[in-house]
């Protein structure tokens, strides 16, 4: 454990062992939490900014109030917010694995949403935009002219928009909740 102009840093030298670590900090922290080979990162009941990154397991963001950015490789990614910063942009994305973030119901944000293989499911009322189509020229030099691509994210607001929230998964659900 090292103390650094206000920073803590807490990390372990292992990798050929399993190392638990539950930590106790202020409920008005800033966090960023990383871990590797299948470990698991928990958070509650926290307030400030959360990085999270786990290569292969999952994250648990569990009232919490602030911002948030979550990414697994290949575990599922389950966020419950108390309250959100209304400026900030925020980003969830796993390659394999379900996404479900819940948020309080006077979220106000632009939505970009992509699953390869699943489905988006949400309560909010999300004002869909129309993906665009690109046409550009082609590199190509056996009669192909143009080279028309389509956008394969979903874009929509969510009352009214506001800042961008990303959610994205190879293989899994996308659920953007309402908090009840």
């Amino acid at each position: 454990v090292e103390e650094y102009d206000n920073t803590m840093t807490v990390s372990t030298a292992s990798w050929a062992r399993a190392i638990d670590l539950t930590l106790e900090v202020p409920r008005n922290t800033s966090l960023k939490l990383s871990t590797t080979n299948n470990g698991v990162i928990e958070v509650d009941n926290i307030e400030g900014e959360i990085e999270a990154n786990n290569s292969n397991g999952r994250i648990e963001l569990t009232n919490i109030s602030g911002a948030a950015i979550a990414y697994s490789a290949n575990g599922r990614v389950v966020v419950t917010f108390d309250k959100i910063t209304p400026e900030k942009t925020m980003s969830f994305i796993t390659m394999n694995g379900t996404i479900d973030v819940t948020f309080p119901p006077s979220l106000k944000a632009d939505v970009k949403m992509r699953t390869d293989n699943g489905n988006v499911y949400s309560d909010f009322d999300i004002e869909m935009q129309r993906n665009v189509r690109k046409v550009e020229k082609s590199k190509r030099e056996r009669g192909a002219k143009y080279r028309v691509s389509l956008d394969k994210d979903m874009y929509g607001t969510i009352n009214g928009g506001g800042p961008e929230f990303q959610f994205r998964t190879l293989n899994g659900n996308i659920y953007i909740r309402q908090k009840k």
